[in-house]
C-alpha cells in the first residue's frame, strides 16, 4: 500500500469490502491499541488459537517477546536504523480478539503476525488492526505498507494462494 497519499485517498484505493469491513469495526466497538512487548501474553493466546485453526506451525512465546524487546533495546540504546517493532491489540468489550505484530523500518511497515479470536469474528477486527497500524506507519514517516504474506492478487498459482484465501 502506498502511504504518501491522504488517508482518505488510501481509503479510497481499498477495496469497497475492506472500508466497510473497517467503518463495521469501529461501528460495533472495536478498539486497537498499540503495545510493546507487555502485550505478547495476549497476542500469543490468540496466536494459538491461529495455528490450531489454520493448522500452522508458531514458534515459541519467547520467540515474540525477545523480537519486541530486541527492537526496543537497540533504538532505545541510539541505534537509528534499528526497526520499530509495534504490537497492535484489537478488543472488544475489554476482551482481546485479534492482534497483529508490524515492523517499521526507514519509509517501509511490514505486516509480520497475525492472530485471531475464534469469537467476534463478525466484528471485522482484522481490518481494524491493518487500518490502524498504516495511519501509525504513515504519521512515522513510512512510504508504503507491506501485507507481508498476502499476495498482490487473487491468483491460485501464486505460492501464497493458500495463506490469502
Amino acid at each position: 500500500m502506498d502511504l504518501r497519499r491522504p488517508e482518505d485517498e488510501i481509503l479510497a484505493a481499498m477495496k469497497p469490502k475492506w472500508r466497510y469491513n473497517i467503518r463495521l469495526a469501529e461501528k460495533k466497538g472495536v478498539a486497537v491499541e498499540e503495545r510493546g512487548s507487555d502485550g505478547v501474553g495476549d497476542f500469543y493466546g490468540l496466536y494459538r488459537v491461529t495455528a490450531a485453526r489454520d493448522r500452522i506451525a508458531i514458534h515459541p512465546e519467547a520467540y515474540y517477546r525477545r523480537l519486541m524487546d530486541l527492537a526496543r533495546e537497540r533504538r532505545e540504546g541510539g541505534d537509528a536504523s534499528a526497526p520499530d517493532a509495534r504490537l497492535w491489540i484489537a478488543r472488544h468489550e475489554g476482551e482481546a480478539i485479534a492482534a497483529i505484530i508490524t515492523i517499521f523500518a526507514g519509509t517501509e511497515a511490514v505486516y509480520l503476525y497475525g492472530a485471531s479470536s475464534d469469537e467476534k469474528r463478525s466484528l471485522m477486527p482484522a481490518y481494524a488492526l491493518q487500518w490502524a497500524a498504516m495511519r501509525a506507519a504513515r504519521a512515522a514517516g513510512c512510504a508504503t505498507y507491506d501485507l507481508f504474506g498476502i499476495p498482490p492478487r487473487d491468483d491460485p498459482d501464486h505460492p501464497m494462494s493458500g495463506l490469502y484465501r
